[in-house]
């Protein structure tokens, strides 16, 4: 089953401090967003192919508890040598089969029977989360339009610590504009143009993310 990027998340601290970093350099923030029964919220980048994600828990009895429990998000931020990625993605046509396994995720803040299909690699912190979205349409967001140069991403690679990943990891790692290099210290880099104008930002130790233009 193909696969397509839908978006990315890094986990931060409260507030998503980091946000601004990115804002100084010229990329365009849009309205954040608070996800009831999971206790998190996030700070969030619109391009035209995707979307970054900074998120953050606001409330940590809220993700410990219940079904959002399973995402092991405070786990994840308590422990240093835990990857802080999400990969979260669509499959580009309806099927009834998933394209990688794992079990399903009933966010309160999608209502009814609509649930997210989130990979068994879930209990493994070094590895990012693999999440995949319901198939429904999501709801339209009024959001600023992103300005130039980082207006479109070309391709996103994750480094990974694991040397022998999980099915579900490996399974994304297939997806086109999308590479994971094994065996190497946590890191995003994500590349807008194609890296034309041959600039780049490296915001560690602050946060784990390089971008190039």
């Amino acid at each position: 089953m193909t696969m397509k990027l839908d978006h990315i998340f890094i986990l931060t601290e409260p507030g998503a401090p980091q946000a601004d970093l990115l804002v100084e350099v010229g990329i365009v923030e849009g309205t954040p967003n608070s996800h009831p029964g999971q206790g998190s919220a996030n700070r969030r980048f619109f391009f035209t192919n995707s979307m970054l994600e900074l998120l953050y828990i606001r409330d940590l009895s809220e993700s410990v508890s219940g079904s959002s429990s399973g995402l092991k998000l405070a786990e994840r931020l308590a422990d240093s040598n835990a990857s802080p990625f999400g990969l979260v993605v669509r499959t580009i046509s309806p099927s009834a089969d998933f394209p990688f396994p794992g079990w399903p995720y009933f966010p309160e803040y999608l209502g009814g029977d609509k649930s997210f299909h989130i990979g068994d690699n879930s209990d493994v912190l070094d590895e990012p989360l693999c999440i995949l979205l319901p198939s429904y349409p999501q709801s339209a967001f009024t959001q600023p339009d992103p300005a130039e140069p980082f207006t479109t991403i070309t391709s996103v690679r994750i480094n990974v610590p694991v040397t022998k990943p999980s099915v579900a990891l490996q399974s994304l790692s297939e997806m086109e504009r999308v590479s994971i290099h094994f065996g190497k210290p946590h890191l995003m880099e994500i590349v807008f143009g194609n890296g034309v104008k041959k600039q780049q930002k490296d915001f560690r130790p602050v946060l784990p993310l390089k971008i190039y233009w």
